[in-house]
């Protein structure tokens, strides 16, 4: 077994070509669907059997019927992150109900046909879907993957050809399944929580983990890869049971005790000893000693049933790994059965297991000297009676006990309890795999085996394309598309050829030569002297040719902050770290510069720039990922005492602080010109004990463009302004419009602009109820005051306070709260605790003044100076306030 595993190894590398790039999937890859652990054989048998009163089957799916999570009312209560393994943050068994709940479902509407058991199951499979992202907890978080993603993508197998389930919802499931379970099951099978490489150290123990642990995962990987369609996955998960991974299998093993130094979800680590027995049973006439068979009677229980279940979910793609290794896994079955009854004397060979890099003599391993017996009946019995029995036609004497007491009580149901255990198997043996009695001779399939002539060498495989998955990276183990194949199934010697073969693609004779131009399942259908029908595949997977993982992300990182949007900006000169992750591990990137590592790093931005990484997954798919990095070369800021106010223009400080004024720029641009207002020409302008509010504005060309910006400062007195009582109009100096009462009676007041036809909507009375500069503000059209954010106008006078930037007239305005503020849409918000940018004015109010500002009270044009509220000379186009001779004007 070894020679030919390292045959196919050799081959493989041998095969691997460039990587390419898929998009739009093609999910025709030659899977019979639904080809789960259950085909619609199974179903069209069992509704048969019903119609006929079959007493076993019918009280079987009375079971069914009966479960509570079989019904379409069901609720399942989706999780963020399943977690496993850490006492007191477990919530896993909620994904074991919900799995049990969809796959019972299934089973009902694929028996009764009843719409609403299929809404219900695509329902629960929808939540989860929606809701999970993530699997957590200690190392336990292994089993949950394996598990409860084994259950899921089962269940969902089932539905996938339900009229209701749409086909976006379908596609966002197994994306789902490959982007959250997936992931997690693929590591621990290659890398087992660090334990099979160990991060480097000296010593490895790729035996640490019990079989189960590898099983259920392996089981798993499987069944996405059917649902998904994905030949390579379910090569990849194929692999782990039909391969020896780490080269340490020696059949028949001498060794004594037999020690755990490979991977034990592999066949030949599972099933440790096959021996001829003495002890009377009739599976091939072998017995087989299991890895778990010396640890307890209830884990050695476990894996058998998983190693059954993976067994059938390969069986119904017609790969039959019942019969693999000279019926192995019969041998083993039947021990662990004769376990389950106590059997007395069973052969046995001392079996050594080591934790993580302890020796032998080390108090921490453990020798088993014997097998554990003891009653322990899991509900899979019946696919094992059902498939060695019912189909192939061989007695399994110990394993008909162990069937005889699980169904002694009535047949087995599934999802029971509330620990774990009662949903390590999907259960329902019974229902989904009675037949009428042992198969006779001439109902018995002839069993297939495969080899492929593939560059001259033949190759005692049925698959190609993720064979090997040791913890090191390789996403080379694909056929090169274009390759020439000749698939070759195989006969027992004995058996004398009819010639009656189909195969899927149509031909029709036994042999048959491919061009793998995509990944495919080539499946050939036997028809033997008896009319028996038996089926062999080939699954071929072709390099790249898988499903492109969608857990890929590209970020940039500048300045210390992470960022994961396609376009990232950075200053002139910047340094940029570019990081591809992927959910999936074990691919290769490739990125435009050329570089291999999944990170690049830009050590000085200069130019805009698009970068794209490939990923290049475990099956060799591309998925790329792209990232524009858009140069920045100055940003607008003032900085007080040290502290940058990013985007801001206009601040308020406090008298004595230290600002500067302008806009930041990288020290590595040393290109751009600057002049301001005042006349100075350098970037910024520096206050250093800052006495008076001053404004500016600044001239600038960079990279050549050039732009003006207006910067203010303003100093807020210390103390809140007493303002002469009386008429004023209240005006934001940055829109030019005046706070207007234009809603009556409880209406609103907003910033509008000047209304000469109606002054009185803008005219308001400032009153001081006390002498301690508390102000009211009612306004002059309805004689209503303003409220808490100066609307709406109520009967109620309500309290505002005015503060003052020094050395303007601007002001702040605010209410015993927050102060106010002008928002874009003309209305006030009052959300800040401190004085910003002193955005009122206001205007007093002369009626000699409210006119236009060309023409005196006799109409004779004015030619007077003009100046604005801040004393400095406009010319006569300037809008707003001005002061001509001494007087207020507004000018439009």
């Amino acid at each position: 077994m070894k020679k030919v595993l390292l045959l196919a190894t050799a081959c493989m590398l041998a095969l691997a070509g460039n990587a390419q790039t898929t998009t739009n999937y093609d999910t025709d890859r030659g899977f019979i669907h639904p080809g789960g652990l259950h085909t619609q054989a199974d179903f069209d048998r069992i509704k048969s059997q019903l119609a006929n009163n079959n007493s076993l089957v019918t009280r079987a799916f009375a079971v069914l019927k009966s479960s509570g999570y079989a019904k379409s009312d069901v609720q399942t209560w989706p999780v963020v992150t399943i977690k496993r393994g850490v006492q007191g943050d477990e919530n896993y068994m909620n994904a074991a109900r919900g799995a049990a709940m969809a796959y019972q479902n299934a089973l009902m509407w694929k028996i009764t046909g009843e719409k609403a058991h299929a809404d219900a199951a695509v329902r629960v499979l929808m939540a989860w879907a929606h809701t999970t992202t993530g699997i957590g907890g200690n190392s336990n978080y292994a089993l949950a993957a394996g598990l409860y993603g084994y259950e899921f993508a089962q269940a969902a197998e089932l539905m996938r050809d339900y009229e209701g389930w749409n086909r976006n919802d379908f596609n966002v499931f197994k994306q789902w399944m490959l982007s959250v379970w997936y992931p997690s099951e693929i590591d621990f099978l290659r890398r087992r929580n660090g334990t099979w490489e160990n991060s480097g150290r000296w010593w490895r123990s790729p035996g640490h983990y019990w079989s189960n642990w590898g099983l259920c995962n392996t089981l798993a990987v499987m069944s996405i890869g059917v649902l998904c369609d994905d030949v390579f996955i379910y090569n990849q998960g194929l692999s782990y049971f039909k391969y020896d991974q780490v080269g340490t299998f020696v059949d028949p093993r001498t060794a004594n005790p037999i020690l755990n130094n490979g991977l034990n979800e592999f066949l030949g680590n599972l099933v440790v000893t096959h021996q001829k027995s003495d002890l009377e049973t009739g599976a091939y006439g072998e017995l087989g000693q299991m890895q778990e068979s010396g640890r307890d009677i209830g884990h050695a229980a476990m894996a058998g049933g998983l190693a059954v279940d993976i067994a059938h979910q390969g069986w119904n793609q017609g790969d039959d790994l019942f019969a693999y290794m000279n019926h192995r896994l019969a041998a083993g079955i039947e021990y662990l059965a004769a376990e389950t009854q106590s059997v007395s004397n069973l052969p046995w060979t001392n079996y050594a297991y080591r934790n993580c890099g302890t020796a032998e003599t080390d108090d921490r391993a453990w020798t088993q000297t014997g097998p554990a017996l003891g009653k322990h009946i899991r509900p899979y019995w019946g696919t094992v009676i059902g498939i060695y029995e019912g189909v192939k036609g061989v007695k399994m004497p110990y394993s008909e006990m162990a069937y005889q007491d699980m169904i002694a009580g009535g047949p087995d149901g599934g999802g029971a309890g509330g620990t774990s255990g009662g949903y390590d198997h999907l259960g329902f043996s019974t229902l989904m795999n009675t037949y009428d009695s042992i198969a006779p001779a001439n109902k018995v399939p002839t069993e297939l085996q495969g080899k492929m002539l593939v560059n001259g060498d033949t190759i005692n495989h049925n698959e190609l394309g993720g064979l090997v998955n040791t913890y090191q990276v390789n996403n080379n183990t694909g056929v090169v598309k274009g390759t020439t194949i000749t698939l070759m199934p195989q006969l027992p010697d004995s058996v004398a050829d009819t010639g009656q073969w189909q195969w899927n693609t149509g031909e029709t004779t036994r042999n048959i030569t491919i061009t793998a131009n995509k990944s495919y399942v080539y499946r050939a259908t036997y028809t033997n002297t008896n009319g028996v029908k038996s089926n062999l595949c080939f699954s071929i997977a072709v390099q790249g040719d898988c499903i492109p993982s969608s857990g890929v992300s590209l970020s940039a990182v500048v300045d210390g902050t992470t960022y994961t949007k396609d376009t990232v900006t950075a200053y002139y000169g910047s340094r940029v770290i570019l990081n591809c992750t992927a959910r999936a591990n074990y691919g290769t990137f490739k990125w435009s510069t050329g570089a291999t590592g999944s990170s690049i790093a830009v050590p000085s931005l200069t130019k805009d720039t698009t970068y794209y990484v490939d990923y290049l997954n475990q099956g060799g798919a591309a998925t790329r990922k792209q990232i524009a990095l858009k140069v920045k070369y100055s940003s607008l800021q003032t900085v007080v005492n040290g502290v940058v106010k990013p985007d801001t223009t206009f601040t308020a400080c406090q008298l004595g602080d230290n600002v500067v004024m302008g806009p930041y720029v990288p020290a590595a641009y040393t290109q751009g010109v600057y002049k301001w207002q005042s006349g100075a020409t350098t970037r910024t302008l520096t206050f250093k004990g800052i006495t008076t509010s001053y404004e500016d504005v600044l001239h600038y060309t960079i990279n050549g463009k050039e732009d003006s910006v207006k910067y203010g400062v303003y100093v807020q007195d210390s103390v809140r302004i007493h303002v002469t009582p009386g008429m004023y109009m209240i005006r934001n100096r940055y829109t030019g419009e005046y706070l207007t009462n234009d809603g009556g009676a409880n209406g609103n007041a907003h910033f509008m602009p000047l209304n000469t036809s109606n002054i009185n909507q803008q005219l308001f009375k400032l009153h001081e109820p006390q002498n301690d500069s508390i102000y009211s503000i009612q306004s002059m059209a309805d004689s209503l005051y303003l409220g808490a954010a100066l609307r709406p106008l109520i009967s109620t006078r309500k309290r505002f306070w005015f503060y003052k930037a020094i050395g303007t007239n601007y002001y702040e305005i605010k209410n015993p709260l927050r102060f106010l503020e002008p928002a874009d849409d003309g209305t006030v918000t009052y959300d800040r605790t401190q004085p910003v940018n002193f955005a009122f004015e206001l205007v007093p109010y002369q009626d000699t003044a409210i006119r236009d500002i060309n023409t005196n009270r006799d109409g004779n044009t004015l030619q007077a100076r003009h100046y604005n509220l801040a004393g400095q000379r406009v010319n006569d186009s300037y809008k707003g306030v001005v002061i001509v001779n001494g007087k207020k004007f507004i000018n439009q």
